[in-house]
């Protein structure tokens, strides 16, 4: 994004991953993506802004964070206060929360709803490289914000049967925030996820491409039961299992991603290499030496204990099963009604018989 006077920018490029499909791998393509970027030594930061909350959960925050997306979205803090410490050097997070789902109604409120995110992205510190942004399921306003604010969308797709429909009505939807908010949004990225190796998704596969073309990504990040182990355990993919088929492709979209960045005019790497991001990611995956101190956290937020409910009344067992015996009683007064039903039915049937056969004769 540009200054007023349209010399320099701002911000730095801005990733959004999006799919308005759930269950397609796009809070894995965001975590991933944002790890790889911190191997290959970029300074990242990744802005959760789904409620549930899963990037943040992750990259390894275990409770709710006192400060994260939805704070930052209503200008109570900037990107700086906002971040917090990862267990990965180069990558920091703006953590999702609960409250996000009621920052749907709270920033249609506001004045040019549609830039709420980009206004809060400025407040970027300079010493940031990228920022990944992982959008909900559902094209709400907090998606329209993140495309408003996009450098690069990747739209992450499984090959599947309803795929294809999917991606037209996602796509659809970006090229209307693109024609009205965002004419700047030139890079638009399919990333094919969970694929196999069968004759129905190369068919699909292939029916995509020819829709598409070039926009399909040239990395197939293929289904493996690792990406659910991952999760159960907390850590990205590319740190658990760094040499996986899956993994490797993670790292491979990185690349690409920086190449991008690169074209935009970010400065290259001197230590961006393949092989040096493949080994920080073997690193990571080691547990810290027993002599050495743990990275130190923010503070967190605890969550608040659950109030008691009302007390059950006395004899509340003996006054269930009275309704109980009330609701069997009450109910046989239905017989006699089913059966007038029942009569009627058969009833409309013998003369709709009677009236096809006096029919047919005459």
């Amino acid at each position: 994004m540009l200054d007023e006077s349209g010399k320099g920018r701002t911000t730095p490029p801005i990733i959004v991953v999006f799919n308005q499909k759930g269950g397609i791998g796009k809070t894995t393509t965001s975590v991933n993506l944002a790890t790889c970027l911190a191997a290959l030594g970029r300074r990242v930061v990744l802005v959760d802004l789904d409620a549930q909350s899963n990037a943040s959960t992750s990259v390894g925050l275990s409770s709710p964070a006192a400060t994260g997306a939805y704070q930052l979205l209503r200008g109570e803090v900037d990107v700086t206060h906002a971040c917090r410490a990862t267990p990965y050097p180069n990558l920091r997070l703006v953590a999702g929360s609960d409250d996000l789902s009621w920052a749907d109604t709270e920033i249609a409120l506001k004045p040019d709803p549609q830039y709420v995110l980009e206004r809060a992205l400025a407040t970027t510190p300079g010493d940031v490289d990228v920022v990944v942004v992982d959008c909900p399921p559902a094209f709400g306003i907090l998606s329209v914000n993140a495309t408003v604010a996009a450098d690069v969308v990747i739209l992450p797709v499984v090959p599947s049967p309803l795929a294809l429909d999917g991606l037209h009505k996602a796509w659809w939807n970006i090229q209307r925030v693109r024609t009205h908010f965002n004419r700047d949004l030139d890079t638009m990225d399919i990333l094919f996820t969970m694929t196999e190796d069968s004759e129905l998704m190369h068919r699909l596969t292939e029916a995509i491409v020819a829709s598409f073309g070039s926009r399909v990504l040239p990395v197939m990040v293929p289904r493996d039961l690792k990406v659910v182990e991952a999760a159960a355990r907390d850590l990205p993919l590319v740190v658990l299992e760094p040499d996986c088929q899956a993994a490797l492709s993670y790292l491979r979209l990185a690349e690409l991603m920086v190449g991008k960045m690169a074209v935009k005019g970010a400065a290259p790497l001197e230590d961006g290499t393949h092989e040096a991001a493949l080994e920080r990611l073997r690193q990571w995956r080691k547990p810290p030496p027993e002599t050495g101190q743990p990275p130190k956290r923010p503070p967190v937020r605890e969550s608040p204990p659950l109030e008691p409910g009302p007390a059950p009344k006395p004899n509340w067992d003996q006054d269930l099963t009275e309704q109980e015996g009330d609701f069997a009683d009450t109910s046989g007064h239905w017989g006699w009604k089913i059966g007038v039903a029942v009569l009627l039915v058969a009833l409309g049937a013998v003369l709709g018989f009677a009236f096809g056969r006096w029919m047919y004769l005459v």
